[in-house]
């Protein structure tokens, strides 16, 4: 910043001092609703470059693509009215996923389901929807 001013700190964000309990890891993935799916993975795989990581057609057809870091899910479902748009969630990584929606629940924040077992994604995971502040969907 010119003339020696310095960007005002907010309160809040990023500023907690306590302990956090380590619940939560970091990214694991971001979920998008397609139209088609072999367009998208074809986009995805050819010009950005993404890597297949997992697909399956047993119920929602889904294709797990991965570069670096980052994961993408590709979600189809023909003709279904999406409420929360394209971008359907985000999802975080967890190493105890029932204490960290237990965390969640005692912060006020209710899950939309109970955590569910999920056999046909990877080799089996387990995985909750909750909704943040604006109503967006995530998922642990």
């Amino acid at each position: 910043p010119a003339g020696g001013d310095r960007p005002k700190i907010v309160a809040g964000v990023g500023m907690r001092k306590e302990k956090r309990m380590g619940y939560f890891k970091g990214l694991a993935h971001f979920g998008l609703y397609v139209e088609n799916i072999e367009v998208s993975k074809k986009f995805y795989t050819e010009v950005l470059e993404f890597e297949p990581v997992f697909e399956t057609s047993e119920g929602t057809h889904l294709c797990f693509l991965r570069n670096g870091a980052c994961e993408l899910e590709l979600i189809e479902r023909p003709g279904q009215v999406r409420p929360d748009g394209h971008f359907d969630h985000l999802c975080l990584r967890v190493d105890d996923i029932a204490a960290a929606a237990a965390h969640l629940e005692a912060c006020g924040v209710p899950m939309e389901f109970a955590v569910r077992d999920m056999p046909q994604i990877y080799r089996g995971i387990k995985m909750v929807m909750f909704r943040g502040p604006d109503g967006e969907h995530l998922e642990l």
